[in-house]
C-alpha cells in the first residue's frame, strides 16, 4: 500500500504547511507537538502507511494515531508521533510534499535541528529555502545553511521534491543538542515561525519546563525502543 493522505475533501488552497520529523534534538517533533497544543487545532485527517508503528497514545480527546493532520485557519500541521518505518521513510516524505503541492498550499515550513557543535555565537538557527522561497526567506532574519553542511533524512527528501516542483518551502533549523531532546531549540523555531506568520504562540511554558519535557521524551523513546526490540528481537 502506498503512503497516502486520508483528509476529507476540503479547500486547503493558500494554506501553509508546517511539519517536522524526529531528528537532531527531536526538534521537529517537539515543535509540532507544542504547536498542536498551543494553537488548539482541529484534527482533519491522517497519513496512511503500509507499515504503521505498532503504537498509539491516549489523550483527553481520545486516541492519537501515529501520523495526524491538523488545521487552524490557514495553517495545516502534520505531526508524526513516531518515525515512519525506515523502508518507507522517503516515500512518506515524497507523498506529503506532493500532496501539499497538489492541494495548492501557498508554502511549506519544515522544522528540523542542527548539531549545536557547529553553532557560532551570532546565530541561533539557519534556514534552507527552495529557490521559489528565496524572496521570502529574509523574513526569518537568519543565514542559510553553510555549504559544507548537509540536510539529510525525510526533511531533505521533502525539500528536493519541493525544489523540483518549483514550490516555495523552507527548512527552519535551530541549533540543538545531538545527545538529547532539546525543547529550547524547538522554542527557537516556534518563535521564528510565529513572528513571520503572525501566530500567537507563547513558548514560555516550553522553555520553563524544558528539563521535564526532555526527561519525558527520553523515557518514551526508551520505552518505544524496548518494545520494538521485544517484538522483532
Amino acid at each position: 500500500m502506498p503512503v497516502s493522505l486520508r483528509v476529507p475533501r476540503r479547500d486547503l488552497k493558500n494554506c501553509t504547511l508546517i511539519t517536522g520529523f524526529h531528528g537532531i534534538g527531536e526538534t521537529g517533533y517537539i515543535a509540532l507537538s507544542y504547536l498542536v497544543h498551543a494553537l488548539k487545532v482541529e484534527r482533519i485527517g491522517f497519513v496512511e502507511v503500509a507499515y504503521p508503528p505498532p503504537f498509539i497514545t491516549a489523550t483527553d480527546k481520545g486516541i492519537a494515531t501515529p501520523f495526524e493532520v491538523y488545521k487552524k485557519r490557514n495553517v495545516v500541521l502534520v505531526k508524526l508521533e513516531f518515525s515512519p518505518h525506515r523502508s518507507e521513510e522517503a516515500e512518506f516524505a515524497k507523498a506529503l510534499a506532493s500532496w501539499t503541492v497538489d492541494q495548492k498550499f501557498s508554502d511549506a515550513i519544515l522544522i528540523g535541528g542542527l548539531d549545536s557543535n557547529f553553532q557560532d555565537e551570532r546565530h541561533r538557527l539557519r534556514v534552507v529555502p527552495t529557490r521559489a522561497y528565496l524572496q521570502k526567506c529574509g523574513d526569518f532574519d537568519a543565514p542559510t545553511l553553510e555549504p559544507e553542511l548537509f540536510v539529510y533524512g525525510p526533511l531533505a527528501v521533502m525539500l528536493s521534491e519541493f525544489e523540483m516542483r518549483n514550490f516555495p518551502a523552507v527548512a527552519i533549523l535551530p541549533y540543538a543538542s545531538a545527545m538529547r531532546p532539546d525543547p529550547r531549540a524547538a522554542a527557537v523555531a516556534i518563535k521564528a515561525i510565529s513572528r513571520v506568520h503572525r501566530l500567537k504562540v507563547d513558548v514560555s511554558e516550553l522553555e520553563k519546563d524544558a528539563k521535564e519535557i526532555e526527561v519525558e521524551i527520553e523515557k518514551r523513546m526508551k520505552q518505544t525502543k524496548k518494545s520494538l526490540q521485544g517484538m522483532y528481537g
